[in-house]
């Protein structure tokens, strides 16, 4: 019985494989090739058929959509703290940062003292020439009037006299030279103030209620010739900065940095002699206009700073800043944002976790 079972197992299997081979192909006019081609058809879409009846909404709450976007619903987005501020054009007048060092006063009153011992000495020699001038003159009408006075007398006054202009010649070059050194180390104005006797700004400097600054520009820049004051800071706060005066233009440039170099004034209060401080100065005549981009909005990636941009509800688009200005509190843009756009102020690090979480989860 057993021998007959197997027996019939086969023969079956052998008339179902003939059936496949040469029935059903003859019937349909069709090879084994096509059928087998058609199963696999077959059985592809009921898989991707299968595919789809498992997702789930849920599932594809965010997705990427173009270029550095990411698309999330408003519901996530209020769980993860996302707030934006709609952006408002503004005015800005870009500024350049140089280094500022306040200057020892030493080297001045050094000149200064010389100035006044030349000067006293210079006073000196004419009281001397005029003493001896008015000696010659008293001689020379006594030997005219009466000849009392022995012509020797009056020789040796007339040499007196030459001996005394020489001399105050002498003192006044001495003096000269002193007043031109003073010009070519410090200028005219600075000049002013160290050779003028009582002068109130020299006294100011002396009395630590100012200090005189010496502010060196990156060679690359210049000055405005409208620019009266700068900002200075110790700490290299922009936001603690406080004003420094113009002064003059300075004669002499840093042997290192070689850039133009200009003395400011600031009242002193903790600044003390060769500290050195940073500088911000403003460029340019008139002011720029675009937008503020908050410290807060930013976030960093590959080494530079993007902001987020709402643009639809659910949507959002991160731009460079890249190419914006260093200011106060953010950065100025100019291009790339626009007044009246949906800026996202907080929330910005989640988007990006969420748009490169997508691109990752989009190449698998």
């Amino acid at each position: 019985m057993r021998l007959r079972g197997k027996i019939g197992v086969w023969i079956t299997l052998l008339l179902v494989v003939t059936a496949i081979l040469f029935v059903i192909p003859a019937a349909s006019n069709s090879t084994l090739l096509d059928h087998v081609e058609r199963w696999f058809d077959d059985y592809s879409e009921a898989v991707d058929s299968v595919q789809v009846d498992n997702e789930s909404p849920a599932d594809t709450t965010t997705v990427t959509v173009g270029k550095m976007m990411v698309r999330i619903d408003d519901e996530i987005g209020h769980y993860a703290g996302v707030e934006t501020v709609t952006l408002v054009e503004t005015s800005f007048f870009p500024e350049s940062k140089a280094l500022a060092t306040v200057v020892d006063l030493r080297p001045m009153l050094a000149l200064q003292a010389r100035h006044n011992q030349a000067l006293a000495a210079l006073n000196v020699a004419n009281v001397t020439e005029r003493a001896v001038a008015a000696e010659l003159a008293r001689l020379k009408m006594l030997a005219k009037g009466t000849g009392s006075v022995a012509t020797k007398n009056v020789n040796y006054a007339e040499a007196d006299l030459r001996v005394a202009k020489a001399t105050l010649q002498g003192l006044s070059f001495d003096l000269q030279a002193i007043h031109d050194e003073v010009l070519q180390t410090w200028g005219d104005v600075i000049a002013s103030w160290i050779l003028t006797e009582d002068s109130t700004e020299w006294q100011r400097l002396l009395s630590r209620q100012d200090s005189l600054l010496l502010v060196t520009l990156p060679i690359d820049l210049s000055l405005a010739t409208e620019v009266s004051f700068i900002r200075i800071a110790r700490d290299g706060s922009r936001q603690q900065a406080r004003k420094a005066y113009f002064v003059s233009p300075a004669l002499a440039t840093d042997q290192v940095i070689q850039g133009e170099t200009y003395f400011f004034k600031t009242a002193s209060g903790k600044l003390r002699t060769g500290m050195r401080l940073d500088a911000w100065l403003p460029q340019g005549e008139k002011p720029l206009n675009g937008v503020f981009i908050a410290d807060e909005a930013m976030v960093w990636n590959d080494g530079q700073a993007w902001a987020y941009v709402k643009l639809e509800d659910d949507l959002y688009q991160r731009r460079s800043l890249l190419s914006g200005l260093t200011v106060v509190g953010g950065i100025f843009m100019t291009d790339e944002f626009s007044a009246g756009e949906t800026l996202v102020m907080r929330g910005a690090q989640m988007l990006l976790s969420e748009e490169f979480k997508w691109q990752i989860e989009g190449d698998d």
